[in-house]
């Protein structure tokens, strides 16, 4: 496995998430909103959370002053935790919008209907992707998400609020036996509607390629365009978009077809990973405040290079 720079480990303890669910039931979306305007305060000029985003900042913002980089962190850090109470909201209250327009729908259907193959979407950790699947309720077929979630991950998923309830789709882990791919090509055949997320690779080395994103290089996964060229289903580029207070939109990028037999060598797939990482971008250029991978994307990257850089010479000069 790789050293990976992320970690879905929460910040806060189990205790002050109790704080918030508690707000939620006593005084619903607005009063845990409030509470928020304080916590992402402390989060913004917190010398340690604050660095998590500083290279995104600055590919968004170029070389910025100190007062409007916090700004910018403060607004950021508070959009996601709004998306958080919105999600805390939909399992608590059952309140929440997701928006899908007639157009994408009408062509997740066709897809489905033509192949037969299932179909895989692929996202990125943006809007509120984590209440995605509410949008696709009226889709008639089976879901399934790949999710990882670390021990110490104890931020409630919606469906984790009250006692019985389960998740509305199937969720495949991807560190399960073999990356979770005999199951994932199980749901496919059963006609279901797979969504990974495009934009984290903590898979070995040949479970990703470099791609570019926001003026450098980062590494994302393959494995959605690996199994769409093993079992023959099409794809689709979606993102979500928080669109106000309990409320988003889905909206699709793009669809592709990967061809057939491409085999398992990750770079065959580069292509197809670097129109996911031109829409992610068109995204996080449109939507700064609403991409969220809380940790420096391009330095693993930098610090390998330089690394081979001094051990091997050139790139010319390996074997």
């Amino acid at each position: 496995m790789t050293d990976r720079k992320w970690t879905s480990k929460s910040l806060a303890s189990s205790f002050f998430h109790r704080i918030f669910y508690a707000t939620i039931r006593l005084g619903g979306r607005w009063a845990a909103y409030c509470l928020l305007v304080f916590v992402a305060g402390f989060y913004a000029l917190h010398p340690g959370v604050r660095a998590r985003t500083a290279e995104y900042r600055r590919k968004v913002l170029g070389e910025s002053g100190f007062f409007r980089n916090l700004w910018f962190c403060y607004r950021h850090y508070f959009e996601f935790g709004k998306m958080l109470v919105d999600r805390a909201v939909l399992g608590i209250l059952g309140r929440f919008d997701m928006h899908t327009t007639r157009e994408d729908k009408e062509l997740l259907r066709d897809l489905l209907a033509e192949e037969r193959k299932g179909l895989i979407i692929i996202t990125g950790h943006a809007g509120c992707w984590q209440l995605g699947t509410a949008g696709l309720e009226d889709i008639d077929a089976p879901k399934a998400v790949v999710l990882y979630r670390d021990r110490a991950d104890v931020d409630r998923q919606y469906y984790e609020h009250g006692k019985g309830r389960k998740a509305p789709f199937r969720i495949i882990d991807p560190l399960g036996p073999l990356g979770g791919t005999v199951e994932m090509m199980e749901a496919l055949k059963q006609g279901s509607i797979i969504c990974f997320m495009g934009d984290r690779n903590f898979g070995d080395g040949n479970s990703g390629v470099k791609v570019d994103f926001l003026g450098g290089e980062i590494e994302v996964p393959i494995g959605a365009y690996r199994l769409a060229s093993l079992m023959g289903a099409p794809v689709v580029v979606a993102f979500s978009r928080r669109t106000g207070p309990g409320r988003g939109k889905i909206r699709i990028s793009r669809a592709l077809q990967v061809p057939d037999g491409l085999g398992r060598e990750a770079q065959a797939y580069k292509v197809y990973a670097q129109m996911f990482a031109d829409d992610l971008e068109e995204y996080a250029r449109t939507n700064p405040l609403q991409f969220y991978n809380f940790y420096d994307m391009w330095e693993k990257r930098d610090e390998r290079d330089e690394h081979q850089g001094k051990t091997q010479g050139s790139p010319d000069q390996r074997p």
